[in-house]
């Protein structure tokens, strides 16, 4: 078996900012919508989660990221998806 590679920053879109965090999901204030399942991906373009709910206003939507480790992204952190 290879090792995935993280996608080139060219690929990776802003999802959002962490807003909050419980136990092993984290809320984003989202600046673009992405699909359910989607890979979420840190700064430094390692994957971190993945979308697991979208929810809020049409407006001033939000998505939750089921992390794969609770202490992977901090409050104040841009997470990112790739570009669809």
């Amino acid at each position: 078996m290879g090792r995935h590679k993280s996608p080139s920053p060219h690929r990776l879109q802003l999802l959002g900012e962490v807003v909050r965090i419980r136990q092993s999901k984290a809320v984003v204030k989202a600046s673009t919508v992405s699909r359910l399942a989607a890979k979420a991906y840190n700064s430094r373009g390692k994957e971190v989660g993945y979308v697991s709910n979208i929810f809020g206003r049409v407006t001033e939507p939000m998505v939750e990221v089921k992390l794969a480790e609770p202490d992977s992204v901090r409050e104040g952190e841009p997470l990112y998806v790739e570009r669809t």
